[in-house]
């Protein structure tokens, strides 16, 4: 698999997975990653990522948008 494939798939699975723990729609979630470009993060942090579980990366993610959020 190439890695633009892989990480395509991981932020498809993050994505799906933050919907679960967020309670949040398509939309919403969406929207979100959006606005804190949350699939950029997720492709710069690839190698780190695709070697942790998804509990942890959902955790790093969670404390990227709290940052991102607190320097706005």
């Amino acid at each position: 698999m190439r890695v633009e494939d892989d990480i395509f798939m991981l932020q498809v699975r993050l994505f799906r997975l933050a919907q679960i723990r967020w309670s949040l729609s398509a939309e919403d979630c969406d929207e979100l990653f959006k606005q804190y470009e949350v699939n950029d993060y997720i492709s710069t942090c690839y190698e780190e990522f695709h070697i942790q579980g998804d509990d942890a990366n959902l955790d790093d993610i969670e404390r990227y948008i709290e940052t991102r959020k607190n320097n706005k």
